[in-house]
């Protein structure tokens, strides 16, 4: 995944950014433990709203602890304590950044293709250590696999529509939330799994756009820009109130499904989803669509130098 679902912390009371921190922190140190401190440099924010979603329909409220981190052993941090949600994450997290490093080695080409090679040994070795404690992992790791295909399939066919090439990532992402939960909270976790994740595939194609134009690498949006005879960064300013619609409209429909849980107003993760899914990701959609062909920073400014980090 690739950060731009997070919060607009400036919106955020200060006991609902302490508590945001406190998870973001919590996913950084369950990483570490229950896989590799390796793969606690691959968090990314969009963890985050996973292990929300996760402990909001499951019931779990989890506790708050100050603990030591790698990252700044000589100072605790409250974070979340391990808990179902964040070993879920982890392990889940494991497996899709193996897929991505090997989805890197099919992308690119020359030296870079040699670090991903040399990178996917300790990605294999969390992939197998995931499933290897948590072997009801199996059909999602299948799922995982079969969806990327998928999704290189269409790229190298030259998928021109946005929308197509979104949907194998969006079922990935539904499967992913939803996996193991039971009947009823599995239906509106792979509602709102399914929305983010095409909201994370069209925002990272608009971001990346202008570079690939110029790189040559797929991208639904370039695609269409070239068919109409025209730049990318015209063609996002022309469909721009399209695009963000799009994901707006995602948006919506996962904040709808959650609305559905039964007492998800009154779990302590709520108010952060609430600004993430309201506010946060169409700030995000905004930044990237006002500026087309600059380079956006995947870390909210809002943050500033407070980031949460771990």
């Amino acid at each position: 995944m690739f950060g731009y679902l997070r919060p607009l912390t400036a919106e955020l009371r200060v006991k609902e950014y302490a508590y945001y921190r406190a998870v973001y922190c919590g996913v950084c140190k369950s990483m570490e433990k229950n896989v590799s401190p390796l793969l606690s440099m691959t968090l990314r924010y969009d963890f985050v709203l996973l292990v929300m979603v996760r402990m909001l329909l499951s019931g779990e409220t989890g506790t708050l602890r100050p603990m030591r981190c790698l990252a700044n052993p000589l100072h605790k941090k409250t974070m979340l304590a391990d808990c179902d949600a964040l070993r879920y994450t982890a392990h889940t997290a494991a497996l899709l950044t193996h897929y991505g490093v090997l989805d890197n080695i099919a992308d690119e080409h020359g030296i870079k293709r040699f670090a991903y090679r040399i990178l996917s040994v300790p990605t294999s070795s969390m992939r197998k250590k995931a499933l290897r404690l948590d072997p009801a992992l199996l059909p999602l790791d299948e799922t995982m696999h079969a969806d990327l295909t998928a999704l290189s399939t269409l790229e190298q066919s030259g998928e021109m529509s946005p929308d197509a090439a979104a949907e194998p990532f969006g079922h990935l992402l539904g499967i992913m939330f939803a996996h193991g939960l039971t009947e009823t909270n599995r239906r509106i976790a792979e509602t709102v799994g399914t929305a983010v994740g095409r909201c994370i595939y069209l925002l990272d194609a608009a971001d990346d756009a202008p570079k690939d134009e110029v790189s040559g690498a797929y991208n639904p949006f370039v695609m269409q820009a070239k068919s109409d005879g025209i730049s990318v960064i015209d063609y996002l300013k022309t469909h721009r109130e399209r695009i963000e619609n799009t994901v707006l409209l995602s948006c919506r429909s996962a904040y709808h499904a959650l609305l559905l849980a039964d007492g998800c107003e009154m779990h302590p993760a709520w108010s952060c989803i609430d600004n993430l899914l309201t506010l946060g990701i169409p700030h995000i959609t905004k930044q990237i669509l006002d500026h087309p062909g600059q380079a956006l920073s995947k870390k909210d400014p809002s943050l500033a130098d407070d980031s949460p980090k771990s």
